[in-house]
């Protein structure tokens, strides 16, 4: 790990001038972000979910899990997603990671836990079902996760000695020296932060970024509905849509950049058989080339 680097990202030493000073205008998430939404048609995805469950007494294909392999392919593609800014320096996350809520039970009184999945950029349909429901499990058990444990240990202290505790650490995730070990687990050290309110009957909201972690972008999945939209052909027609919204730091990149990631990202949800195979290699050349150097 070059001089500079974090357990999580390497330092972006070849951005122009005029971004490398953005940390320093902008010092925070919150004051860097920019709030998006965006609604599209599902119809096509609807039928690719039925045609996939069709005759399983089990749903294998959940929108849910089209939605984070899309997510998923979008950052393989875009790789500037997947920076991150911390100590006034903008880093390339080494991994994709994505982090969400659990809720133990779809009820008030239930506990919940954030989990963290890692991906890879050649994942498919099939792994990313694999590997969230392998964390799903985790999540949904009655093992302590880190955070609670992180949690439990902190609470113990006195105010005056928990403000220390967390001024340190703060101090030490800034310099990049914060334990690799608290690192790892922590779901907000993260891609992106998801959250479901589809599943819940809710749309979707603007949420704020965490100034604690580094996730630079917060995507909030709402109900799927009906909604008028006109078609190709100018007419108006009844539809089942889902709307989006999108928080970002606007620090990592650029308007464009994200413009053709969101359609890049709508294109994966309305067309999920192309998650059935890997990308091609050339089409994450620049995600190889960030994270891995080749």
């Amino acid at each position: 790990m070059a001089f500079g680097d974090r357990c999580d990202g390497k330092q972006i030493r070849n951005l122009s001038n005029y971004r490398r000073v953005y940390p320093f205008v902008m010092k925070t998430r919150t004051e860097s972000a920019i709030y998006a939404d965006f609604e599209f048609e599902v119809e096509k995805t609807l039928e690719y979910m039925e045609n996939v469950n069709a005759g399983l007494s089990e749903k294998k294909v959940k929108f849910f899990h089209i939605f984070v392999a899309s997510l998923v392919r979008t950052v393989a593609m875009r790789p500037q997603l997947n920076r991150f800014v911390m100590g006034r320096r903008i880093f390339q996350r080494n991994e994709i990671q994505i982090s969400m809520i659990v809720k133990k039970k779809l009820d008030e009184e239930s506990d919940y836990s954030n989990i963290k999945v890692t991906f890879d950029p050649r994942d498919t349909l099939d792994s990313v079902i694999q590997k969230m429901a392998k964390s799903l499990e985790y999540g949904r058990g009655d093992e302590k996760k880190h955070e609670e444990k992180e949690i439990d240990l902190l609470i113990k202290f006195p105010d005056i000695i928990l403000r220390f505790i967390v001024w340190l650490w703060r101090g030490l995730d800034y310099y990049g020296i914060l334990p690799a070990s608290i690192v790892k687990d922590d779901p907000m050290y993260a891609s992106v932060y998801v959250t479901n309110l589809g599943s819940l009957g809710l749309n979707s909201v603007y949420h704020h970024l965490f100034e604690y972690g580094n996730a630079s972008n917060f995507l909030a999945l709402g109900k799927i509905h009906k909604a008028p939209l006109v078609d190709e052909n100018g007419e108006l027609k009844i539809k089942d849509v889902v709307r989006i919204g999108y928080t970002l730091d606007d620090r990592i990149s650029e308007g464009i950049y994200f413009v053709k990631a969101v359609e890049l990202f709508k294109n994966f949800m309305q067309n999920p058989e192309i998650l059935e195979n890997p990308p091609p290699e050339e089409n994450i050349k620049d995600y190889l080339i960030a994270t891995e150097g080749i």
